[in-house]
């Protein structure tokens, strides 16, 4: 009994990453080639994108990661955010201004660096989640606010901004203009 309810989780988790590598698939050609266009969708399509946007299977792809893609392999520029935080002490005066909080050892940053894919679901229309999982997205970054408070004992608060890059076009690079923009997507106090 426990090798069969043991062979059925990995067949549920397999058949899960099938289906939401499909959809992957699906969103990639068809965002690609019939962006401004209409069209119908296949069936199977609409189903893995069904499954897809369930809510439990949204949440578990979410926290797992199986939602990120392969966007590596693109030739495009990926997203890219900065958060900034600005320490003030009791007066208001600024003590601090920085962008990374410290780390003590590499892993840390990679951690830290990846979780920015998940504030991409802020700015997208495709995606309609859960009021809770923008709430968990804002918890994540009063989370690091609060531990960047903690490496400066003097500060009294913390303004924490997330901006993502906006990088010049092809022509634009073309015309001389080299430097990216930011763009403010949320600001916490």
């Amino acid at each position: 009994m426990k090798k069969k309810l043991q062979l059925s989780g990995i067949l549920m988790i397999l058949l899960l990453v099938f289906t939401i590598g499909l959809k992957g698939t699906f969103d990639g050609y068809y965002g690609f080639y019939y962006e401004n266009k209409d069209y119908k969708k296949p069936l199977a399509y609409t189903i893995s994108e069904n499954i897809a946007q369930s809510k439990p299977v949204n949440i578990f792809t979410s926290y797992t990661g199986f939602d990120t893609g392969y966007g590596f392999y693109a030739p495009n520029v990926a997203s890219d955010f900065v958060m900034s935080f600005e320490l003030k002490d009791k007066n208001g005066k600024i003590l601090e201004q920085k962008n990374l909080p410290y780390f003590i050892n590499k892993e840390s940053r990679v951690r830290y660096t990846t979780v920015f894919n998940m504030f991409l679901d802020k700015i997208s229309d495709k995606n309609n989640y859960d009021k809770k999982y923008y709430q968990y997205l804002d918890i994540i970054m009063r989370q690091i606010a609060t531990h960047i408070m903690k490496e400066n004992p003097k500060a009294c608060s913390v303004t924490t901004k997330l901006y993502l890059y906006d990088y010049p076009t092809i022509a634009s690079f073309k015309k001389g203009k080299t430097n990216e923009n930011l763009i403010l997507i949320d600001e916490f106090k």
